[in-house]
């Protein structure tokens, strides 16, 4: 019997002591939830005027002399001495007996000083209020605040220049951080949007930027695009998307433009100055929201620094990127990061490029039937693809536009221009003009007219020769 009250015991203890270690167990840490947003208000918060401070004034040790006023003197004069007359009576027995005047006392009246009277001057008591020193509890640990946004480059890039670091000599501050970058990477929307200003004034301070207002209420701001040609620094080219206008939707990751050095960003390295904007419009430290988004970032490899993701080490590649400078976006899949160099240049593809440089339409060029892969012959047409250009065909679209902006220099005033039609050279012509202006020498071989181009072979080709330029330039005598 006493041992099965033990054992119960035992297991009631047991029991016991297995709850209290349950309900004893730690909870598990909360996430550090996330500051507030840094602004410029609150790295540099608004000068006032130190609380009103009451002084102390020490009560003084010895206290003022004080003020007597002593009333004059009442002096008592002795009163006036009066002999009374002598009496002469006669007794019985004869006697006489002389009676004088009683003996006079002259008392003086004591002189009696009045207290003085003072004047007590009463010091108010000063109150001396002692600051009372509060002491405040730190801020719980908070993580920095980070806004869901994509890396705004196509590319690695360097985060440099604080936010709220001095600019005009203090005058103002920076709102953003600057991301330094190979020019022309493209810079893409970090969110889904709307384009609210784009501005892209050629040749003047006044270029080149985008502002795009997020679905969210938030905004971000890109500054510094490009505004060079290709390969110079003359502030002649464009670095925002053409077709990029206020109202335009973006969406997260779509290349809105390409890094450069315009406005006030000349004598500097080319870099990408980005803000981001809160739904108030305070410029909010964008840092760590950047540091977040490039870590995400998956960068392609090689890693694009040019205009088209995908033309590195191509022979069109400068030729492309001249292009895209010049304001023609030759992106093959909508996007403006993709050349697709390897795909066959098409009619429509040599017609952009021919009436930018012309400034009008331009003859139109007829796509030849390419066969497919592995088909005899083009019959039936299914078997075909009817999108390719030859060496000749854009020989005779380069050289129709330097004999046509020839002519135009050369025609009179206006209201007397000579109309006639100009027609496409030949191939024959078309190899003799450009042999005779040296875009041909002696090593290359007539215009082939049979084999398509690609697109990085036919823009290669109509830029040079459109400039004059030998696309394939023969080896120097003796080699």
């Amino acid at each position: 019997m006493y041992g099965r009250r033990t054992a119960a015991l035992l297991v009631a203890s047991a029991l016991v002591t297995g709850l209290y270690f349950v309900s004893t167990r730690p909870e598990p840490a909360a996430a550090a939830e996330m500051c507030p947003p840094v602004t410029l208000d609150v790295l540099f918060p608004p000068t006032t005027l130190p609380p009103e401070t009451t002084t102390t004034v020490p009560a003084p040790t010895t206290a003022p002399p004080a003020t007597t006023t002593t009333a004059p003197a009442t002096t008592t004069l002795p009163a006036p001495t009066t002999t009374a007359p002598t009496t002469t009576t006669t007794v019985g027995d004869g006697e006489t007996t002389t009676t004088g005047p009683e003996p006079t006392t002259t008392t003086l009246a004591p002189t009696t000083t009045s207290p003085p009277l003072t004047t007590a001057t009463t010091v108010p008591p000063t109150t001396t209020t002692v600051p009372t020193t509060t002491t405040v509890p730190p801020p719980p640990p908070c993580d920095p605040f980070v806004y869901d946004m994509a890396w705004p480059l196509t590319g690695v890039g360097r985060i440099g220049s604080e936010f709220g670091a001095d600019r005009d000599g203090g005058a103002r501050k920076h709102e953003g951080n600057d991301i330094a970058a190979t020019k022309l990477t493209p810079v893409v929307a970090v969110a889904d949007g709307v384009v609210t200003r784009v501005v892209q004034e050629q040749g003047t301070p006044n270029c080149c930027y985008a502002i795009i207002g997020h679905t969210d209420g938030w905004s971000s701001y890109y500054i510094h695009l490009n505004n060079d040609l290709f390969g110079t620094d003359d502030g002649l080219g464009v670095g925002v998307r053409t077709d990029l206008v206020p109202g335009a939707p973006v969406v997260r990751g779509e290349v809105i433009g390409w890094v450069g050095d315009s406005g006030n960003a000349e004598d500097t390295i080319d870099h990408l100055h980005f803000e981001l904007h809160d739904p108030e419009g305070l410029a909010v430290d964008p840092r760590p929201s950047l540091l977040a988004a490039q870590s995400a970032m998956a960068f392609a490899d090689p890693q694009p620094g040019w205009p088209y993701a995908d033309d590195d080490g191509r022979a069109g590649e400068a030729a492309a990127a001249l292009l895209l400078t010049r304001g023609i976006l030759l992106g093959c899949d909508g996007s403006s990061l993709n050349f697709c160099p390897d795909q066959l240049a098409d009619p429509q593809f040599a017609a952009v490029v021919a009436d930018h440089y012309a400034g009008k339409m331009t003859p139109r060029l007829e796509g030849k039937y390419q066969p497919v892969t592995g088909t005899a012959g083009c019959p039936p047409v299914d078997n075909c693809l009817l999108h390719g250009l030859t060496e000749a065909d854009i020989a005779r679209l380069a050289v129709w536009i330097r004999i046509d902006a020839l002519i135009s220099t050369l025609r009179p005033a206006a209201g007397t221009e000579d109309v006639r039609e100009v027609f496409l050279p030949t191939a024959e012509e078309a190899d003799a003009k450009l042999r005779g202006i040296g875009a041909r020498g002696v090593c290359n071989p007539p215009l082939d007219q049979a084999r398509v181009l690609t697109r990085d072979e036919a823009v290669h080709r109509l830029v040079s020769w459109m400039s004059g330029q030998n696309p394939e330039p023969c080896p120097p005598p003796g080699q």
